[in-house]
């Protein structure tokens, strides 16, 4: 049976009882020095509980978390401009079902629901968006294995169903190996083919988008003691940002360094990640 209540840890994939990250950049050429980007503060339990954004220096928005038997309670974001306003997530666990109501200030704005099987697996999701009136319905099916193989979306409006998308997953021993997306739109160029590529150790090094059963983009991963310290992304095959990270005695990443590509000049970007952990 699958684990009932990941962690924001395992999820941001943080490893070790990590207290708080805050988060730098710098455009190196642009910037004077790195200027703070996020801030986020996790429980002993894994969870996250507060978070907050930044620009240009000055704290734009945050997030607080509350939570009730281990489960996510509420959640509230407050944009801290002049015409700011607070966005309130409420949480209700019944069972198989997960319902979300969300407020902005005070008034209910959007709703959802998901429904899950025996092992955890989300099997039937909607989305409400109460003010345009419009919702989007899921559904998920999965092999014995709990592989997930099918998603269908369905989307709708005021005059009825608007379009559906089809995702298609496939599997070679019990690694995804492809992903097909496709929808009802005629002529938009949205349907597309994912291929997955691994090392001997199970690493996926290579990924490959088909659009029309052609070459779109790709990327590619390099891997030290199974760590990942480089990602190189291409457009056809020409080369159009690399990342290369560097990690603490903790397998967590601690800096990340972005080139972004083209034919004119390459943009780096620093980004730098102060973690602090519990008992240290």
């Amino acid at each position: 049976m699958k684990k009932t209540n990941t962690t924001d840890l395992e999820k941001l994939n943080l490893k070790g009882n990590v207290k708080s990250v805050n988060e730098f950049s710098q455009v190196l050429h642009v910037d004077d020095a790195p200027s703070i980007e996020n801030v986020k503060t996790f429980n002993i339990n894994g969870f996250l509980t507060n978070e907050t954004i930044y620009y240009l220096g000055k704290e734009r928005s945050t997030e607080e978390y509350t939570y009730l038997d281990g489960k996510l309670k509420t959640k509230v974001e407050t944009l801290l401009t002049p015409n700011g306003y607070k966005t309130t997530y409420k949480y209700a666990y019944k069972e198989n079902d997960i319902t979300v109501e969300v407020f902005e200030d005070d008034e209910l704005v959007e709703s959802s629901i998901k429904k899950t099987d025996e092992n955890n697996n989300i099997i039937y999701s909607k989305d409400s968006n109460l003010l345009f009136n419009t919702y989007c319905e899921k559904t998920y099916k999965y092999d014995k294995n709990d592989n997930l193989l099918l998603v269908t979306e369905d989307y709708y409006n005021e005059d009825g169903k608007n379009y559906s998308n089809t995702i298609n997953y496939e599997y070679e021993d019990a690694l995804l190996i492809k992903m097909q997306h496709s929808n009802s739109i005629s002529n938009d160029n949205v349907g597309f083919t994912e291929q997955y590529y691994y090392n001997n150790l199970n690493k996926c090094t290579k990924i490959k988008v088909f659009k029309n059963n052609e070459l779109d983009n790709k990327q590619t991963k390099v891997y030290n003691n199974g760590l990942l310290t480089e990602h190189h992304f291409y457009e056809n095959e020409d080369e159009i940002k690399v990342i290369k990270y560097d990690y603490d005695q903790k397998e967590n990443i601690i800096k990340q360094t972005i080139n972004e590509i083209s034919s004119v000049a390459t943009i780096t970007t620093i980004d730098t990640f102060e973690i602090a952990y519990y008992n240290e």
